[in-house]
């Protein structure tokens, strides 16, 4: 009779730990839609990460996979029509992913839908919203999966020591509305997001959840003060707050979901001495094989000794081999949970005392102070409270002439107007999606400013995107054909090769391009040889020769031209923005002269002359002093 007793106990246990699976043949797939925020990021861009990224490591592989389906620069329009209903492409035209997203949804399986981050800035306005998103969700139910909606992270934009800048302003609330008229799940990771930040103080959450990198950290990334997008860090900290809400979301389905995942080790953080840091890691749990980086900020006047392991020993080596800080260390999470001291000259590394144990305790709630944080978090610091920002004329200091080695789908080099660079422009087809596209190599992942001359003699202006990992999209006013503005945007670049694109966004298709230039230093084409960025070598414009002296030290744009006598010639001088700020018709040997450049410009400065002679032309880098 006991025997009995006890086997039934025994079979109802087994079969209560089956329950996940078997409702799910065995292996559910959790689907990720979103943005940027969201995407896996190249390694070249490391450390920054969408939440996705690591997300699969939260659940067992035997119960649960995860599928990031992240697009970086989509909104809810742009994300239904190019990947959830259909298969979408790179700009390219590669395939990203094998089917669209709907289609690969399965009975049984979880989709997550984390958009809103860009529709604001691209004005998608509530009712195109409320009905892609909606459609998402039907088209899932009807699959047979479970749609859990997910309002975007919060940048951390203080407005004061208590008050996160609501950037996406009424998204998060229609999504919030849409579960609530649907009756879908919701995680309400925009109010949780903003508790998370608060909590943490406003350095601490630019320095180390966002994209505010300090010079010398690592070795893919220079300065970046980026309060969107999220480090690795950061990325991971907000898939955990998503996981804690599996566990306890009122929604029956949702909270089955979280028997997949995996069992949470505890890092403790400690600082010794106490006070001697701005900022370090605060402590949190992580599952076995997880990324966990540690990071500390020294207060003026302290010396940071090292890292220090539960048994009190100092560790060295990085997991990640782009990290070149001594105050950061990241390492591969293991099977118990542990701690770890920054050490400051005076102090002492504290030795662990748990016993190693995975977490039983769970939050349900983020609240706006964290208790045990090794770091006082740091007051309010004024920033400024822009959607967009307003980007002038910048250095040229990586320039490139658009006909050269530039593949296109659909267009023309041509050289049929005045006023062009180089040999000659170039010109897209009239078509909706018609690009070029340049194949570059960059010294460092960062953001800078990519500024792009061009001519539009149309009557409205005509809207491209600027591909690079990431949508840009950028509007060409009309100034006719034979006049040369420049337009200026954000780009986030990678460390390494990248193919950068402008695609035509209208029927009408693209402006003409002259040129385009980095404010970045050391951008080049894939496979060239990157100059020394700290060298400025001014044209030789003595050469009594008639030889077109090599500036490509200073000019990554083309090879010179032998411009054997040269009489009446067209001479343009442009500033380092790519204005046009003289030009003139005269008679002109193997360049033109300090004299000749002083007669033609009033300010001192450096310019970009060009000279032209029919098909003949030279290009110099001067100074007028």
């Amino acid at each position: 009779m006991r025997k009995g007793f006890f086997s039934k106990i025994w079979q109802g246990v087994v079969v209560a730990s089956m329950v996940f699976a078997t409702a799910a043949n065995a292996v559910v797939t959790i689907y990720l839609v979103g943005d940027s925020t969201m995407q896996d990021w190249a390694s070249g861009y490391y450390p920054k990460q969408g939440m996705g990224q690591d997300f699969g490591y939260f659940f067992d592989s035997g119960l649960a996979k995860v599928f990031n389906a992240g697009r970086g620069g989509t909104t809810s329009v742009s994300y239904y029509d190019g990947f959830w209903s259909v298969r979408g492409t790179d700009r390219n035209g590669k395939y990203v992913f094998d089917k669209a997203i709907r289609d690969m949804v399965q009975t049984g399986d979880y989709v997550m839908i984390m958009i809103g981050a860009n529709d604001n800035g691209y004005k998608t306005g509530e009712e195109n919203f409320k009905t892609k998103v909606t459609a998402m969700v039907k088209e899932t139910q009807q699959k047979g999966a479970y749609p859990i909606l997910i309002s975007p992270i919060r940048r951390s934009n203080f407005t004061s020591v208590d008050s996160v800048y609501e950037g996406y302003h009424a998204y998060p609330i229609y999504m919030r509305e849409l579960a609530g008229s649907l009756k879908v799940p919701f995680i309400d990771l925009d109010t949780l997001s903003r508790n998370y930040l608060l909590s943490l103080g406003q350095y601490y959450s630019n320095h180390y959840l966002n994209m505010f990198i300090d010079e010398g950290e690592y070795s893919t990334s220079g300065v970046q003060t980026d309060n969107q997008h999220l480090q690795q860090m950061g990325a991971n900290a907000f898939g955990r707050i998503v996981t804690e809400q599996l566990r306890f979301h009122s929604d029956a389905k949702v909270k089955e979901l979280s028997k997949a995942l995996k069992p949470m080790y505890q890092v403790d953080v400690k600082v010794s001495p106490e006070g001697a840091a701005t900022a370090a890691t605060a402590s949190g749990y992580y599952p076995e094989g997880m990324m966990v980086t540690l990071k500390t900020t020294p207060k003026a006047g302290y010396t940071f000794v090292g890292w220090y392991d539960g048994n009190g020993n100092k560790v060295s080596g990085n997991a990640r081999s782009e990290v070149k800080s001594p105050y950061i260390y990241t390492f591969k999470m293991g099977n118990k949970s542990t701690q770890y001291t920054a050490v400051y000259a005076g102090g002492s590394a504290q030795k662990y005392t748990g016993n190693g144990g995975a977490v039983t305790q769970f939050s349900v709630d983020v609240t706006r102070k964290l208790n045990g944080l090794p770091f006082q978090p740091e007051g309010y610091t004024s920033q400024p409270v822009e959607d967009e920002k307003v980007l002038g004329p910048i250095e040229f200091n990586s320039l490139f002439q658009a006909e050269d080695s530039v593949t296109m789908n659909e267009g023309f080099i041509e050289a049929n107007h005045l006023g062009f660079t180089g040999t000659g422009f170039v010109n897209l087809a009239n078509n909706n999606q018609s690009f070029a596209s340049y194949d570059l190599d960059f010294p460092e992942a960062a953001t800078t400013t990519l500024a792009i001359v061009y001519a539009n003699g149309g009557k409205t202006d005509r809207l491209i995107n600027v591909y690079l990992d990431h949508d840009y999209y950028v509007s060409c006013p009309p100034n006719g054909w034979d006049t040369w503005d420049t337009v200026y945007t954000e780009i986030m670049t990678p460390k390494g090769e990248g193919t950068l694109q402008i695609i035509s966004m209208t029927s009408d298709g693209a402006p003409n391009i002259d040129m385009f230039g980095f404010e970045m230093k050391g951008v080049v084409y894939k496979g060239a040889t990157r100059p020394d960025t700290n060298k400025v070598v001014p044209a030789d414009t003595t050469a009594k020769d008639t030889t077109a002296k090599d500036t490509s030290e200073t000019d990554a744009l083309t090879k010179n031209i032998n411009l054997s006598g040269m009489e009446n010639a067209d001479v343009s001088i442009f500033n380092m923005q790519g204005q046009l700020i003289a030009r003139r018709q005269m008679m002109i040997g193997s360049g033109l002269s300090n004299q000749e450049l002083n007669q033609m410009v009033k300010s001192n400065g450096l310019y970009h002359v060009v000279i032209r002679k029919g098909l003949q032309m030279i290009r110099q880098t001067m100074v007028r002093k």
